[in-house]
């Protein structure tokens, strides 16, 4: 669990593609997530691996490519993940790779930092799709789900299909495909036709600004009032 006490955090995914023609710089994009991040990086995990000090990473990122890239996991002092890479929906045998990053950050409801996030690393790579939102503590960040605690001990992990969590399945994200509607979207002119979509046409052009879409509260109570994204409404720390 991330912490032990359920206060808020800012957890924002990113969703890169990568072709043999396209390329993803890396090493652009480590330092800009690490540099967003408020907590110390002091340890890293690549596919799977014992984790090692931040120190070796310098050596190791040298010459990784997205190739040799699975799962690469960042920890702070208290071995909480602060950042992690992954490399996702391989199981769709895509012509092209999806890299997934999750950042986690202390909560700030005006998202500030976050839309600085995204305009820093959408010149690093074909980013296609992302989003921010708020998450307490008993929530998983990497995977969304809620962790809760049995009566006598232990803790139980509710895990979802992941088609399940998207609005449009995620064999279409080279087209536009989407999860839901949050707090901060970053919607291509694709993902944010699909969204149009959705929503009857409820937002404007004008309401997205660099491919970040903001949704306040009151756009959001007129949201939840179309039964088809009612359970794909994410402002909250409740799914």
């Amino acid at each position: 669990m991330f912490f032990k006490s359920k206060i808020k955090y800012n957890v924002t995914k990113a969703y890169f593609l990568v072709t043999e023609t396209n390329s993803l710089n890396l090493d652009s994009l480590f330092d800009i997530f690490l540099q967003y991040s408020d907590s110390e990086v002091v340890q890293f995990s690549l596919n799977y691996e014992e984790a090692k000090e931040i120190k070796c990473f310098s050596q190791k990122k040298v010459a990784l490519c997205v190739e040799q890239l699975e799962s690469l996991d960042f920890y702070d002092v208290k071995s909480r993940a602060i950042l992690t890479v992954n490399k996702v929906f391989t199981y769709l045998n895509f012509k092209f790779s999806v890299l997934e990053f999750t950042v986690v950050n202390s909560f700030c409801e005006d998202f500030k930092k976050e839309v600085q996030l995204f305009k820093n690393i959408s010149s690093a790579g074909d980013l296609v799709y992302g989003y921010s939102r708020v998450l307490r503590s008993d929530y998983l960040p990497i995977t969304e789900n809620k962790v809760q605690k049995k009566l006598f001990g232990g803790i139980s992990v509710t895990v979802e299909i992941e088609e399940a969590k998207w609005l449009v399945h995620p064999e279409g994200i080279e087209q536009g495909a989407i999860k839901g509607l949050y707090p901060l979207n970053y919607l291509n002119d694709q993902a944010f036709s699909i969204l149009q979509e959705y929503s009857g046409g409820f937002f404007d052009s004008q309401d997205r600004a660099g491919n970040i879409l903001l949704i306040d509260q009151q756009s959001q109570k007129k949201l939840s009032d179309i039964s088809s994204l009612e359970k794909f409404m994410h402002f909250s720390q409740i799914n």
